[in-house]
């Protein structure tokens, strides 16, 4: 017997078996008889379950010890940002892709630029140049200048998000369909279906969870005080936050039903600028992320047996369609999904032109030259080369073009130079800001594909981080700018800086780099790695659980 066994046995006898049969055996007839009965049976059952319950209770040694050492340390770690943990992820191999990861995180980034920004001042609107008597607005800075306004464009970035959304959805799709491998693709469109809900929308569940516990804290109430105190203050855009119930469960039940609002509206009002809920009204363009996702599986199901050529005329056709009739969104997943066809088809070529003999290459390879012969290697890579760099000379060219383009200002444009042609040519059914930034969209995404030095840029380790955790920051950022941001721009502003003149931009400038930025860094990445993730994997989980494993 365990020495803890004994111990307690000695605090309580009846649990010891030697000491019950001890018991047993100097009792008289008449009191065994009395012991064989059904009362005493059902009590020594009770002690029998005691003792079992007693001997199976848990026993702390040092492997328990190890493991509370290893778990407190994982738990500890999590709060460590992953990009300074030591051998947290090896570096992997990039995907064919990746350059569009990174093109995705700085455009989150300007989205967080633009909302921090656009709270205190309404300069970043309007364009360099546009003149006027404006309340506040001055448009001489440099920071009005076109591709340089890029950094606090928002709804620039937002149309990039939708043609990369078109993009990414379409190509695992696209390439079983140039591989006519139907059964697969029927698979892959059936779990992207499935899970896509609840990859938009878990993480926004989370937040507005965290949102509950930060509105009891009193956690947005410094900016509207401010505002209060502050008459004089020049006029930004600030979003809403959650209403304060009258009891945390109040707080509760307003934060349910705005989500259950917000979360409702996916499958009953498909508006085409989405629903603003209380809880960071940005998020609004999951709405339409979902729609027009759900628009996108549609045509690719349906037209994925159509004949190549065919189905990415449609495609085009289709996305020029809804541009014209100022359903920007849905134009801009087509139009992401057709620049996805043609890069597949460009890299089928590349690897097709690869696998020439090393030794002598053929001007087969090369387009419109009607004959062919050999030719020396080192002459093919010469000229290669100069065309190569005539090519990349030209897609700059194009790249900056569409730059300026996508930097079409939202109020003002018919003032200045360039963008005010660009305003009288526009369909009379569309919107002039959404229709030319989603045709500077389109040209980015398909420019940069082939633009070398570009993709090089974004495939860097930090713009790939950037990309990774870019639905996370895009989340976080504005309960971050509605709590830490106002509160540190306040005090800057109150002990620091003054609010007036160049101190108002300093107050904003110096909490953005020192305090804000860093701080929002952090909580995008605990958000990723402790939502973001597990959703993606829970959703996956869910699918895997209701599959029907017989099919």
């Amino acid at each position: 017997m365990d020495p803890r066994d004994v111990a307690l046995a000695e605090r309580v006898p009846f649990l010891d078996v030697e000491e019950e049969n001890k018991e047993l055996s100097s009792m008289s007839e008449s009191e065994k008889n009395w012991a064989s009965g059904s009362k005493y049976l059902h009590f020594r059952q009770f002690l029998q379950s005691i003792r079992s319950t007693a001997q199976l209770r848990p026993r702390w040694g040092p492997e328990h010890t190890q493991h509370a050492k290893t778990s407190a340390l994982k738990f500890a770690s999590f709060f460590i940002p992953s990009f300074v943990q030591r051998g947290s992820e090896s570096r992997k191999e990039l995907h064919e892709t990746a350059y569009l990861d990174g093109l995705r995180g700085y455009a989150c980034y300007a989205v967080f630029f633009s909302h921090y920004t656009t709270a205190y001042c309404n300069e970043v609107w309007h364009p360099y140049g546009e003149g006027g008597n404006h309340h506040f607005v001055q448009t001489y800075y440099i920071f009005q200048l076109p591709i340089i306004r890029l950094l606090f464009n928002g709804q620039a970035a937002v149309t990039i998000f939708f043609v990369l959304s078109g993009y990414v959805l379409s190509y695992k799709p696209l390439k079983l369909m140039h591989s006519r491998d139907f059964e697969k693709l029927q698979g892959s469109l059936q779990s992207a279906i499935f899970r896509r809900w609840f990859r938009l929308f878990l993480p926004v569940l989370a937040l507005w969870i965290i949102n509950i516990f930060l509105v009891e804290f009193g956690a947005f109430s410094w900016f509207d005080a401010f505002h209060a105190e502050n008459e004089n203050m020049p006029p930004g855009i600030v979003e809403t936050y959650l209403a304060a119930g009258d009891s945390f469960w109040g707080t509760v039940y307003n934060a349910y039903r705005d989500f259950f609002d917000f979360a409702r509206g996916t499958l009953f009002s498909w508006t085409k600028m989405g629903i603003l809920p209380q809880v960071d009204g940005h998020t609004w363009t999951l709405h339409v992320e979902f729609r027009s996702s759900c628009i996108l599986f549609l045509f690719l199901n349906g037209c994925s047996k159509m004949r190549a050529n065919l189905r990415l005329a449609f495609f085009i056709l289709s996305s020029a369609f809804c541009l014209f009739w100022d359903e920007w969104a849905i134009a801009t997943f087509l139009a992401g999904s057709s620049i996805a066809d043609m890069d597949l088809r460009m890299r089928r070529r590349q690897q097709a032109n690869a696998q020439l003999s090393p030794e002598e290459e053929t001007f087969d390879s090369l387009p419109l030259v009607p004959f062919s012969r050999t030719i020396s290697l080192s002459r093919l890579r010469s000229l290669f080369s100069f065309l190569g760099r005539r090519d990349q000379l030209r897609w700059s060219i194009l790249f900056l073009i569409s730059l300026l383009i996508l930097s079409y200002p939202a109020v003002g444009a018919d003032k200045v130079f360039f963008y005010r042609t660009l305003s009288w040519y526009h369909p009379f059914t569309a919107w002039d800001l959404f229709f030319w930034e989603s045709v500077g969209a389109i040209l980015v995404v398909f420019i940069i594909g082939r633009l070398h030095a570009v993709r090089r840029v974004l495939e860097w380790p930090v713009s790939q981080y950037m990309g990774k955790t870019s639905f996370a920051l895009y989340l976080c950022h504005g309960t971050m700018i509605k709590t830490l941001g106002h509160f540190m721009v306040i005090q800057t502003w109150n002990r620091v800086t003054g609010y007036t003149g160049w101190g108002y931009a300093m107050g904003i400038l110096l909490p953005l780099f020192l305090v804000v930025g860093p701080a929002l860094v952090l909580v995008t990445d605990w958000f990723w790695r402790g939502v973001d993730i597990p959703s993606v994997r829970f959703a996956k989980w869910v699918e895997n659980l209701v599959k029907d494993q017989n099919i």
